[in-house]
């Protein structure tokens, strides 16, 4: 990552409005605000939900540049919070609308999930600034 992507990670990621919808997704899927694993998991549906970065070990390279640790520290400190969050299951679940099972939520999946949420103005606040989407 350049430096130049490295500046826009930073701007998205700190957005107020991104931040806010991130970190409220985050939690309304039990997830603790206490733990780092929380504000990674926001960090990477943000870059996800914008597409400033697709594939999952570019998002988790990116997080980890912009936190300054490894991506499997990143992946760590989200899997520490999946795995400490109370009813997961059913509140993801209810989120997404589908059932999922607690064995199959994993760091990937609520990216993925958590990110088509970030961008659908009905269930989020996203305001898609780059491209002046209201």
């Amino acid at each position: 990552m350049n430096d130049e992507q490295l500046k826009e990670h930073i701007e998205l990621t700190t957005d107020k409005t991104f931040r806010f919808t991130a970190e409220r997704l985050v939690l309304k899927c039990g997830i603790r605000a206490d733990l780092k694993g929380s504000d990674a998991l926001a960090d990477c549906v943000i870059l996800y939900g914008v597409g400033a970065v697709t594939g999952y070990c570019d998002i988790y390279r990116a997080v980890g540049k912009l936190r300054g640790v490894s991506s499997k520290s990143v992946i760590r400190e989200i899997s520490y919070a999946i795995a400490q969050a109370f009813d997961i299951e059913e509140k993801f679940s209810a989120l997404v609308g589908i059932r999922v099972r607690r064995q199959d939520i994993h760091c990937s999946l609520l990216i993925a999930y958590l990110g088509k949420l970030f961008r659908n103005p009905d269930l989020s606040i996203f305001d898609d600034k780059r491209n002046d989407i209201a």
